[in-house]
């Protein structure tokens, strides 16, 4: 059976734990628990904010997986998620080449996962980014989320079955995990030019590709991880 997780919002966790303050803004738990001999469930990942093209970028130790998800980042000055051009050009890959070289011992060090989360204002958005890092660190503390739905950007909607196949084909095989929620067009996309997230179902992603290509391209071992809510009704639309 295919592992299932749930992104968590970190700070609820702690609040529920009596934990002052989180190391993290979300953590992807297990849908099943463990058995009493196994101990209790483990974080699949943890979840990091930040912009790891802005220099500040840092990672709690204590932090509850040692899987990190972090977002690869953008050179913009507006925000984490602005559209802004050089980020994918020479300055914005030269950064990130640095960022990875100099994060890369410390991970080792510390036994960490650095898992990137594409999405298509950053330097790694698209399936040619993430394959090319993945080539190019192979051996490395570095892996790649298949997330669809940060990939999409509104202007590849009306071909939104294409770029599913290509992600999944690509990308399916080889990332350290598949986050799965659907998307939709909202007051503020046309200003903004993004999707807002929502549970699977309830957006544009059309469930039947998106279940056929997961059984299709992504291991059985390569865990799921969808938002939580609902979460019976999303399993059922990906036929898990």
């Amino acid at each position: 059976m295919r592992p299932v997780h749930l992104l968590h919002d970190a700070a609820l966790l702690a609040r529920m734990l009596g934990i002052e303050a989180p190391c993290c803004a979300q953590v992807a738990m297990p849908t099943q628990m463990s058995s009493a001999a196994a101990g209790p469930p483990q974080a699949f990942a943890a979840f990091v904010d930040g912009n790891p093209l802005s220099g500040g970028w840092i990672v709690d130790v204590e932090a509850p997986a040692r899987r990190i998800v972090s977002w690869s980042g953008t050179l913009s000055d507006e925000g984490l998620f602005a559209d802004e051009p050089r980020t994918w050009m020479k300055a914005g890959h030269e950064r990130f080449k640095a960022f990875l070289d100099e994060v890369g011992p410390a991970l080792q060090q510390h036994e960490r996962t650095l898992c990137f989360r594409p999405h298509h204002r950053h330097v790694v958005g698209d399936v040619h980014a993430s394959v090319k890092l993945l080539r190019e660190r192979a051996g490395g503390p570095f892996e790649v989320l298949l997330s669809p739905g940060d990939m999409l950007a509104p202007s590849m909607l009306p071909q939104i079955e294409d770029h599913l196949v290509r992600m999944f084909a690509h990308l399916g095989p080889v990332a350290a995990a598949v986050l799965l929620f659907d998307v939709a067009a909202t007051a503020e996309t046309a200003e903004s030019g993004l999707l807002s997230p929502c549970r699977l179902g309830e957006g544009a992603l059309p469930m039947p590709l998106v279940a056929r290509l997961l059984a299709e391209h992504v291991p059985a071992e390569t865990p799921v991880i969808l938002l939580p809510g609902a979460v019976e009704s999303q399993r059922g639309l990906l036929g898990l």
